[in-house]
């Protein structure tokens, strides 16, 4: 059987699974008795990992003498989002060695025609967990929820293990944001770690620490933004859907990352909040006219995320932004400002400073550190997720549901008639035909393109005499124009032509990035010479600054001319 998982995984830690075990919501939206079973599971592979390298994954769970082959993939659902989507492919087998004919017909097919691969198929690591699972629901919508408590472990030597205490929600039926809304539900009495791996990683990373090739944890990954899937024939909020979900699995995805303390990781989280900003602005035009504020704190515990506005959004992504903000400031100049100073002047005369940036480089990213243990944050992807899913804004900016029937994921409805459920899916019809969102994707893009540019064009005129002000002000029109170019990356013909724009418009960033990072160290500089003992230092790395700042804002003249006289719009 071929069936498609769309699904959240967090840690928890060992008392949370009893305090969730006895949830009001376990109580009142049970749909069933809940099952609490023991599953042992051996995950197969050849000895170089060659199935793991492909990212496929072949384990036989056990539950008494029944047998349950499943393979697995990485699947395609809402793109780039938070939820963690893959195919898998189920068959109940005699015994515990598994059977890859049973793929032929799948898209795994080829993996059924390969003898020598199934003879060299062997025991690489194993679960054993004690398994509660819950069917939770209302009319329209079934999700499940599964509560995990054993141990991963080395196949060949069982003593090498590691404890596992997880939840996970799987959506059965109904549109995704039910996931996160059930999560939110949770947050009032148990503490959701961030969402973690699969088994699976966890498992291949205790036998390289075995090999001799890590310690057994995985490392947090940093997740840059990727290009995200567009077609020209989707709605300008289909986009935008697709966009805003692609920025929410960035920041979710850099969450460990931060938590282990790695400053690409907290850059990256800064960018998927810009981009996701930056998104909210450049399709202001398809939300409703009430898009102002309607509440202090987006992030409160009772808050329905499904009435915000995005201004709300906003708010909520800037309480992070504060957050986040000084520690990168910090990370940008001692790793760049301040280490490129004492290539130039030595690294002696400055170490009284670099002692003191270093103290508050620590301070900012110990802030980071309660930030990312306030219950706010813990709300917050899962507020995006179910804005992003289910908000107003959905029926009144003209987006279909998107329903998930658990064997088969719907991921387009039937816009034969013009028309979709509401964002709750009650089987009210909206008419999309003419909402603010409607409007072809394509389009819409090319309008907007037009417009960040002609923005650009306007603001950067005489850039080499503008006021440090005024040059602030056309970064931020490139940066917003970079952004959107980036989004709709996917929907261009001229792939050469886009890809030449793209390289101008980053070289004519960098260079006013330069001079925003001149900018701002130099407040920095200023703020440190007033420390008893720091004026002297301070001032040496301001001098230097001031003897480049000519050379920066001449390259970043070069930069505009580049831009202005020789890129060609690739949407047009």
């Amino acid at each position: 059987m071929h069936r498609i998982e769309l699904g959240l995984k967090f840690a928890i830690e060992p008392v949370g699974l009893k305090s969730l075990r006895q949830h009001p919501t376990l109580k009142n939206l049970r749909l069933a008795k809940p099952v609490t079973r023991p599953l042992k599971t051996v995950y197969f592979d050849t000895p170089d990992h060659h199935l793991h390298d492909q990212g496929i994954i072949v384990k036989v769970s056990s539950a008494g003498r029944r047998h349950l082959q499943s393979v697995k993939c990485a699947g395609a659902g809402p793109a780039g989002s938070a939820l963690m989507v893959r195919d898998a492919f189920e068959d109940a087998i005699a015994d515990d060695r598994p059977d890859l004919r049973l793929l032929t017909g799948t898209p795994l097919g080829a993996l059924s025609a390969d003898p020598d691969l199934a003879a060299g198929l062997r025991p690489i690591f194993l679960s054993d967990i004690r398994r509660s699972s819950y069917r939770l629901g209302e009319p329209g919508w079934v999700v499940e929820l599964v509560l995990d408590e054993g141990v991963i472990a080395d196949a060949t030597n069982p003593e090498r293990h590691l404890p596992v205490t997880e939840i996970e929600l799987r959506m059965l039926e109904g549109t995704p944001d039910r996931l996160y809304l059930v999560a939110l539900s949770f947050l009032d009495r148990v503490r959701l770690k961030p969402m973690l791996p699969p088994k699976s990683a966890r498992g291949f990373a205790l036998i390289a620490a075995g090999a001799g090739d890590g310690d057994g944890t995985v490392e947090p990954a940093i997740e840059k933004a990727a290009t995200v899937a567009l077609a020209g024939d989707m709605t300008a909020a289909e986009g935008f859907r697709c966009i805003a979900r692609a920025c929410l699995g960035q920041l979710a995805a850099n969450e460990a990352a931060v938590r282990a303390g790695r400053p690409e990781g907290l850059h990256q989280m800064r960018v998927a909040v810009r981009r996701l900003k930056s998104a909210l602005s450049t399709f202001r035009d398809i939300f409703p006219a009430a898009r102002d504020t309607t509440i202090a704190d987006p992030l409160a515990a009772g808050c329905d995320p499904v009435l915000l506005t995005p201004a709300d959004i906003k708010t909520a992504l800037g309480w992070l932004m504060d957050i986040l903000g000084p520690a990168r400031d910090a990370d940008v100049f001692v790793d760049e400002t301040l280490a490129g100073a004492e290539k130039l002047l030595g690294a002696e005369p400055l170490a009284d400073l670099r002692a003191a940036v270093e103290d508050d480089r620590r301070a900012a990213w110990a802030a980071v550190a309660m930030g990312l243990d306030d219950p706010r944050f813990a709300r917050l992807p899962l507020v995006l997720g179910a804005w992003i899913e289910a908000g107003h804004w959905l029926a009144e900016a003209g987006v279909p549901a998107m329903p998930f029937g658990g064997i088969v994921a719907h991921q387009q409805a039937d816009t034969d008639t013009g028309a979709a459920e509401g964002p709750e899916g009650d089987g009210q019809p909206v008419d999309t035909a003419s909402q603010p969102g409607a409007q072809p994707l394509g389009d819409f893009a090319v309008a907007v393109l037009d417009k960040r540019l002609k923005k650009v064009r306007h603001k950067g005129r005489g850039l080499g005499h503008l006021e440090p002000d005024a040059r602030h002000e056309v970064r931020i029109q490139v940066k917003k124009l970079r952004y959107a170019c980036e989004f709709f990356e996917s929907l261009a013909d001229k792939r050469k032509q886009a890809t030449t724009f793209a390289k101008k418009l980053k070289a004519l960033q960098d260079g006013l990035g330069a001079l925003n990072d001149i900018a701002v160290a130099r407040d920095r500089l200023d703020a440190l010479a007033t420390r008893p003992g720091l004026g002297y230092p301070a001032g040496m790395i301001a001098g230097a600054h001031a003897a480049a700042a000519a050379d920066e804002l001449a390259d970043a003249v070069a930069a505009w001319k580049s831009f202005h006289k020789t890129a060609e719009p690739f949407w047009s």
